[in-house]
């Protein structure tokens, strides 16, 4: 009697989800941006920020999609990229738009779950948060599965190089910031600009030490000084403006508008009634620094204030300041320097 072997062959069947996402057919999902139309002064020197870091979060699908261990995206954008510039933290990479000059630096990742990044391992992992463009995302930690609906997106523009100071209003509209990969379900995000224009500035200011202005506020005895919110005379100064484009228009629509953020020590005491605190160079107590108006109306502080109607040639910001008695307790005599640096934009 012949013995007959029987071999079994036992399969093991994997879910078709593992290193995948459960896109829907064909899904795919434009972020849009509109960075807003920004202005750029044409003395600005090169590094300098056009539009601060700006930060979205933004649902690309109403329901989550489940995505499996080790999912990976390459994130990447089609606009031509600058590394190892100076002009950035080590590891940024700007990307370069088409307007000469202008550049932008853009981190951007997909939320997971709670939204931790310690759920993605990034390669570089360099830029804000080490999710800089470009990179490559993978999905990582304790889940088997996590579940993804949310991008977020950081990014800056800034000055990368010479400007034309004749050119007109130039287009943000149609620069891809972001492209989202998926190994399996191909190209399923990309964030994109869909608005937004970068204008020269419509004055200069004048070659250095004209960008540096001091208020000589007098001197005065501390019993000028009877309560809290008592004042000393105003000193009276201006910003000086060079070479204004007010344009053709019959009714010029621009104004200049000005920003004071405190520097060297100085602090906020009261934005709107534009007071401030003494410098790190001063020494006398009990008084601070109000910024005055043209009317002689506070200057509100760490916001644009619209200033003056832009007309052609030279045109001078006038402002003045004052002391102010802070708190009750009658002030000491010394050294009282306050410090702000300015901001000009125009619209």
């Amino acid at each position: 009697m012949a013995v007959r072997k029987t071999i079994a062959a036992v399969g093991l069947c994997l879910p078709l989800q593992v290193l995948a996402c459960d896109f829907p057919a064909g899904f795919f999902f434009r972020q849009e941006v509109n960075p807003g139309d920004l202005f750029v002064g044409r003395d600005a020197p090169i590094g300098s920020e056009i539009r601060p870091l700006r930060s979205d979060q933004v649902a690309f699908s109403s329901n989550y999609i489940r995505c499996a261990l080790g999912t990976r995206f390459d994130v990447d954008s089609p606009m031509p990229k600058l590394f190892n510039s100076s002009l950035v933290p080590p590891g940024e990479v700007i990307l370069q738009t088409r307007i000469p000059g202008i550049g932008v630096v853009v981190s951007a990742h997909i939320l997971a779950i709670s939204g931790a990044p310690e759920m993605w391992t990034v390669v570089p992992g360099l830029g804000a948060m080490g999710f800089g463009v470009p990179h490559h995302l993978t999905l990582t930690g304790e889940r088997v599965t996590s579940l993804i609906k949310m991008t977020h997106l950081r990014y800056r523009i800034i000055k990368t190089g010479p400007i034309d100071p004749g050119m007109g209003p130039q287009s943000l509209a149609g620069h891809t910031l972001a492209e989202f990969n998926h190994h399996t379900a191909g190209k399923v995000l990309e964030m994109v600009f869909t608005g937004g224009s970068i204008n020269i500035a419509l004055c200069g200011l004048p070659s250095a030490p004209g960008t540096q202005i001091s208020v000589p506020m007098g001197t005065w005895n501390t019993k000028q000084f009877s309560s809290e919110g008592s004042v000393t005379e105003h000193s009276p100064f201006s910003i000086p403006l060079r070479d204004c484009q007010a344009g053709t228009l019959s009714i010029n629509p621009n104004f200049a508008s000005l920003r004071l953020d405190p520097r060297n020590g100085s602090s906020v005491l009261d934005a709107q009634r534009g007071i401030l605190g003494l410098n790190s160079d001063s020494d006398a107590t009990g008084v601070g620094v109000q910024v005055l108006k043209a009317d002689l109306s506070p200057m509100p502080l760490t916001e644009e204030v619209q200033m003056i109607r832009m007309q052609n040639g030279d045109i001078q910001i006038p402002m003045a300041a004052r002391y102010i008695q802070i708190g009750k307790d009658a002030p000491v005599g010394g050294v009282a320097n306050a410090s702000v640096g300015f901001t000009l934009t125009y619209k």
